[in-house]
């Protein structure tokens, strides 16, 4: 009897904790997604509320008003056709289609649902409908639509540029994409898609940003050995082969990463081995559920099944099941170009009352340290050297003295099919260039070499992004 009450208080105990530790995630999670649950516009409270109220308006950076409201249950988008489709996942709609554009997540903002239950009860005793907030963004209305104009035709993909110094996302380009004021046009299956923030990628070549990091980190000395590729190197029943059937003979680890050699990067993956170089790509952001106020971003992955030395080799080059979004791609170099820190995506600048009153503004935020600055100095060296004399030269951009164009191209198979081409990837940055600090990421889905395709993509757009003087 007295071993049986002992097993029941036990039990008890047991029970206890266990509801305790339950009690405490629930708490957790409801305080960690509060925000998104209620932001949602096809929550049924933002539906009953924008029935009596006149929805406060979308600029973008220099009050260019986007979309608007006259009266409650009716929206206006501005009349350029191809301004408006090029920021159509960033705007969002009426519909909720686009989960992730300001219209959607950030609905409860511009109908003041602070205001709801005061809102009804002055419309009950005035006949006079409640006015939203207003919500100015950081990004540029007039860079977005120069990406749209000119992204290769009939090609899918995803453009993102920031400014790594404070996070504000300057233009975010998703194709293909849909018109928010006629949602009855037909469109692609995935038009509603953001691909800067929801599709998941193969990084490429790109990647090899981490997988230096990494060796710079952990295999000491590694940046004076001298390396060889005879364009194929065998491992077990693997073999990797550098592209296009290159070989590049004895070099530095310099010239390795500028000429993106994947026989080089392959071994010093190898070497590195599955657990350090995932957790290098942790730290930079990889397996983690991204939670940011302003935007959802899905999460990019690496080596989450087993991990054997195949697996590491294979992500080393990124490729595997190695994955990305274009906007967490653009936040790791602009991580490098910010001595090892990542900072949060910013979208909103300003939120207004209908009176003009700023209610908020943007504050920047350290995500997290990626690396030491010593070493995120050393891979901007490296993304120079890419730029100056490797894969990346037509990312260049003539006549630029104010600092210096880094990057890293990438050609990343996606398919087994060898009759698709590869998708098309630049990210890099303009180092030492206080007044644009700008990272950028592209993709181009089957568009071939990185370096030809991509990277003269990002030059443009970098250079245009200049010229407007964004920041």
């Amino acid at each position: 009897m007295k071993e049986m009450r002992s097993a029941i208080r036990l039990v008890a105990v047991i029970l206890v904790i266990v509801i305790a530790a339950v009690s405490i995630s629930y708490g957790f999670i409801i305080k960690e997604n509060r925000a998104k649950w209620i932001n949602l516009a096809n929550n049924t409270r933002v539906a009953d509320a924008k029935k009596i109220t006149v929805q406060g308006r979308v600029l973008d950076a220099t009050g260019l008003v986007l979309s608007e409201s006259s009266a409650p249950g009716e929206r206006h988008y501005i009349q350029n056709d191809n301004l408006r489709r090029a920021l159509s996942h960033t705007i969002g709609d009426q519909k909720n289609m686009s989960f992730t554009g300001v219209e959607n997540l950030h609905a409860t903002k511009l109908l003041d649902m602070s205001e709801t239950k005061t809102g009804y009860m002055i419309q009950k005793l005035t006949g006079q409908s409640p006015v939203g907030n207003d919500l100015y963004l950081t990004v540029s209305a007039e860079l977005t639509e120069y990406i749209y104009d000119i992204f290769p035709a009939w090609k899918s993909g995803a453009v993102c540029v920031i400014n790594f110094e404070t996070g504000a996302i300057l233009s975010m380009l998703s194709l293909p994409n849909y018109d928010p004021a006629d949602m009855s046009l037909e469109v692609q299956d995935t038009a509603y898609y953001n691909r800067v923030l929801q599709k998941r990628y193969a990084p490429g070549s790109t990647f090899k940003m981490i997988t230096l990091t990494s060796a710079l980190e952990n295999l000491s000395g590694v940046a004076e050995e001298e390396f060889a590729c005879s364009g194929i190197w065998n491992y077990s029943d693997f073999a990797l082969r550098c592209a296009s059937g290159a070989v590049h003979g004895e070099m530095s680890l310099t010239q390795a990463f500028a000429d993106s050699c994947n026989v080089t990067f392959g071994s010093l993956a190898h070497r590195l081995g599955a657990a350090r170089l995932k957790k290098t790509a942790e730290n930079f952001g990889f397996n983690y559920e991204f939670n940011f106020e302003d935007i959802r971003m899905n999460a990019s992955h690496i080596l989450t099944a087993r991990m054997n030395a195949e697996d590491a080799i294979q992500a080393g080059i990124g490729q595997g099941t190695t994955e990305v979004t274009p906007l967490h791609m653009a936040m790791i170099s602009g991580a490098i170009a910010n001595k090892g820190v990542m900072m949060e995506p910013k979208l909103i600048k300003e939120m207004k009352n209908a009176q003009g009153v700023t209610l908020s503004t943007m504050t920047s935020e350290v995500f997290k340290t990626v690396t030491t600055p010593e070493i995120a100095e050393e891979v901007a060296r490296y993304m120079y050297e890419t730029v100056r004399g490797g894969t990346g030269t037509r990312a260049a951009i003539s006549g630029y003295t104010d600092g210096y164009v880094c990057g890293k191209t990438g050609s990343a198979e996606w398919t087994n099919d060898k009759g698709k081409d590869t998708h098309a990837w630049y990210t890099g940055f303009l180092y030492g260039d206080k007044a644009h600090p700008y990272a950028i990421a592209v993709v181009v889905e089957e568009g071939g070499y990185g370096g030809s395709v991509a990277a003269p993509l990002a030059s443009k757009i970098l250079k245009k992004a200049m010229q407007l003087g964004l920041y």
